[in-house]
């Protein structure tokens, strides 16, 4: 299992970069894994993409000048929980049967035209996951953040399934009503927190999966962030200050922990993931691709994608071969 781990990555990485070198690496070295999975990032949503005229993502931008971008880059579910199922096992959404967040069972039932399939909300600890492969050849392993597949009263947590570190999260009901805060969604806190677990393992293999809940909602940000882009001149598709307030913030955060791994000399021997499990949702349109998060159309299940490894992808490249994250493992 761990040979077929560093041999998918390898046929992954140096297929969409054409560089044959990275499969010798990845033989000789392992390298470092930082995956970073935001949450309801819409494809139009950050600035490399020169769509949005409102947003502001300069950190992010950085990372795509740094690295490869893709065009084409899927996922392989329309919302949280089948997405993340997905790109952790590595089988499609028949094979671990998570097809939805809670029940298959939507809109009114005079209107389903097909028996909902039976759905799980876990993925099951049989699957063994890129974490758990990880762990096996000698990876350290973390999580920070949003899990989505199960919890500890069945064993489906994240510390059952590969993680040695886990600081999972999820939005409280109690922050509904609470637009401003000094730590949107908690993300410094992960931020942090994954920095610690970097710095703990910088003399030896780690994968550390940073999962922010952010920037799903309900959506808030620092009130100095608000305040700067409700002052500023409502964009072509997007004109909502809060949303860009949390995209900005967000990022702010992205930048902290490239800028730590840089600190630390580890930015050769470590490959950077930036990418989104589903379609941002309503409240960012996705024009000129219809649809949003939930929906099969382009909008719902393109995502933003970038690869960075120093010295062994390419920086500033655009690579257009269609990808999904069930590629990963």
């Amino acid at each position: 299992m761990p040979f077929k781990t560093f041999l998918s990555i390898a046929i992954f990485i140096s297929l969409l970069t054409t560089n044959t070198i990275v499969a010798q690496s990845l033989n000789a070295t392992k390298p470092n894994i930082v995956l970073i999975f935001t949450d309801d990032m819409g494809v139009m949503d950050v600035g490399y993409n020169k769509v949005t005229d409102y947003y502001e993502t300069p950190n992010i931008d950085k990372l795509a000048k740094e690295g490869m971008r893709f065009t084409n880059a899927y996922a392989a579910g329309a919302n949280c929980a089948p997405s993340r199922a997905c790109m952790l096992s590595g089988l499609y959404t028949p094979r671990h049967e998570v097809y939805a967040v809670g029940s298959t069972m939507k809109g009114p039932i005079n209107n389903t035209r097909l028996a909902p399939v039976a759905n799980h909300s876990e993925l099951a600890t049989s699957f063994f996951t890129m974490a758990e492969a990880l762990k096996t050849a000698g990876y350290a392993t973390g999580i920070f953040g949003k899990w989505h597949l199960g919890d500890a009263s069945d064993s489906t947590d994240p510390g059952h399934q590969g993680f040695d570190v886990v600081m999972e999260s999820g939005p409280a009901a109690k922050d509904r009503k609470i637009k401003t805060t000094d730590d949107p969604k908690g993300i410094f806190e992960k931020t942090e927190a994954a920095i610690k677990f970097i710095t703990a393992n910088k003399d030896k293999p780690f994968f550390a999966y940073v999962a922010h809940n952010a920037v799903h909602g309900p959506h808030q940000a620092r009130k100095e962030t608000l305040e700067r882009f409700k002052k500023k001149k409502p964009g072509k598709y997007h004109n909502d200050p809060l949303y860009a307030a949390c995209i900005y913030d967000y990022d702010e955060s992205v930048g902290q922990l490239l800028a730590h791994i840089k600190k630390l000399g580890l930015d050769n021997n470590t490959l950077v993931i930036f990418t989104s499990d589903n379609g941002g949702t309503n409240v960012t349109p996705q024009e000129p691709l219809r649809g949003n998060k939930g929906a099969f159309y382009e909008g719902g299940i393109r995502e933003p994608f970038i690869a960075r490894w120093t010295g062994k992808i390419t920086s500033g490249t655009v690579n257009n071969t269609p990808i999904g994250n069930i590629d990963f493992y």
